[in-house]
């Protein structure tokens, strides 16, 4: 869920199989802000057997700060191929709102990125403007792990920062001059590395806090700065991780790069499962501060878990307390109208100081991407 700030009460609401959705006041548009599912790969569709969720599709909004003079917005989204090889293609595009604002124009489409994508997984895909300007923009490994290491032949693992409003040497964006590796090796749009799948991130103030999905063991959120290394594939969390087989332990752990970065740690992980066996989440879903009308999580890190449950739509909300250093301590959010929230968590929205939570009541066997079971949720008072 994004929204624009043009002075208008309206939530835009992203469905992953190619569709942009306008939540107004008097509830939901039937007629779609943006439609680019004839642009999409087939999501949902000729995956290979072991993976249980398609990843792929629409995946990413963000309306640039002055929207309202300029129309512009950016999404992200899977492409099909255009090689063999190819599992799809990833997007970063511009597009154009009509003058009125109230529909964009599909035809102009400014493609930003186009990236190959060799597996239907790991593209993250959260784009976000930060207070500086700037467009941010999450990538996912692509499965191989030892792209999060690899600051210097691809994008991925990463978190980008993208100056839309220049050209740098012929490319369709500018580069920030403060960018960490300018005039250094690696690739100049990197801003952040060493991560494994960013899923879901944003902005709180200045801070950027990025949910990253773990392999193993451990969930992990990460506030990222400036030219960090949060260490994938050679930590999961606070802990060692094992590339070649894909485990973590707590052993002696490797605490820099090969080029001798210090290897950022999370504010906050958990894991799969307790020591009793019990599962406690799969997938991390990043948030935000929530500022709003609640007093119990006020200016606590609102964040989900996906699932901790293949049958049953089972995501969970937690909340953590910033802390000035070192861990910050998590907690389940509490609701006095039902036990449990009865979804899979996708995303988490802000509107003001709002909060709101995304995701389907379409339990992953249930093959939620070919239902219409999704919904949003505003948080409220009890």
């Amino acid at each position: 869920m994004a929204t624009a700030d043009d002075g208008t009460d309206r939530r835009f609401i992203v469905d992953q199989i190619g569709r942009i959705y306008v939540h107004g006041p008097d509830g939901l548009d039937p007629e779609p802000f943006l439609d680019l599912t004839d642009r999409l790969v087939a999501v949902g569709q000729n995956l290979p057997n072991w993976v249980a969720y398609d990843e792929r599709g629409l995946l990413g909004l963000a309306f640039h700060p002055e929207f309202a003079q300029n129309r512009r917005f950016y999404v992200r989204y899977s492409a099909p191929p255009d090689d063999d090889e190819l599992d799809h293609r990833e997007r970063l595009s511009e597009f154009t709102a009509t003058a009125d604002g109230t529909r964009a124009d599909p035809e102009s489409e400014r493609v930003l990125l186009d990236l190959p994508w060799y597996r239907p997984l790991h593209q993250a895909g959260t784009i976000e403007f930060g207070p500086d300007g700037y467009l941010y923009a999450a990538l996912g490994d692509g499965l191989n792990p030892f792209n999060g290491q690899d600051i210097t032949d691809n994008f991925k693992g990463s978190i980008l920062r993208l100056d839309v409003d220049s050209r740098t040497d012929g490319k369709p964006y500018g580069i920030p001059a403060d960018n960490p590796l300018v005039g250094s090796e690696g690739l100049d749009e990197h801003y952040a590395w060493g991560l494994r799948n960013p899923w879901k991130m944003a902005f709180s103030g200045d801070r950027l806090i990025v949910g990253d999905v773990g392999q193993a063991t451990w969930e992990e959120v990460n506030v990222i700065e400036r030219g960090g290394n949060y260490g994938w594939p050679l930590k999961e969390g606070f802990h060692c991780h094992d590339p070649q087989v894909g485990t973590s332990d707590e052993g002696e752990c490797v605490v820099q790069s090969d080029r001798g970065e210090p290897l950022v740690d999370p504010v906050l992980e958990f894991p799969h499962f307790t020591e009793a066996g019990d599962a406690v989440g799969f997938a991390v879903i990043g948030g935000h501060v929530h500022t709003g009308p609640i007093d119990a999580i006020r200016d606590e890190y609102l964040f989900g878990v996906f699932t901790r449950s293949f049958t049953d739509p089972a995501g969970r909300l937690l909340v953590a307390t910033p802390q000035e250093s070192g861990r910050w301590p998590v907690r389940e959010v509490q609701f006095a109208d039902r036990d449990t929230l009865g979804i899979q968590i996708l995303s988490l929205g802000v509107d003001g100081d709002e909060s709101y939570v995304l995701g389907t009541t379409a339990a992953l066997s249930e093959g939620p991407l070919s239902q219409q079971q999704g919904v949003v949720y505003r948080l409220t008072p009890a």
